[in-house]
């Protein structure tokens, strides 16, 4: 009976160890970010700019905000009552 159990659990470590090893993704270039490299280029022997080379997120536009402004302020930001 020990021996039929030690089978078992080498039995389940061996394809636990396949199925691990099978299921291995490969590197796929088209999900490497590639936005900034022209700019490396462009600045790669001098920058007067003076800029670190990350990418700048662009603003959203403000939208505005529904109902009647109230006297009230919460922070910095003036509170609004909706209608």
């Amino acid at each position: 009976m020990k021996g039929l159990v030690f089978v078992v659990v080498i039995a389940g470590v061996l394809l636990v160890w396949y199925l691990s090893t099978k299921s291995k993704e490969n590197f796929v270039a088209e999900f490497v970010d590639r936005t900034n490299d022209e700019r490396t280029f462009e600045t790669s022997t001098s920058s007067y700019a003076q800029q670190t080379n990350h990418v700048i997120p662009t603003r959203p536009q403000l939208e505005e905000v529904p109902g009647v402004e109230t006297p009230f302020r919460v922070n910095m930001f003036n509170s609004f009552q909706p209608v």
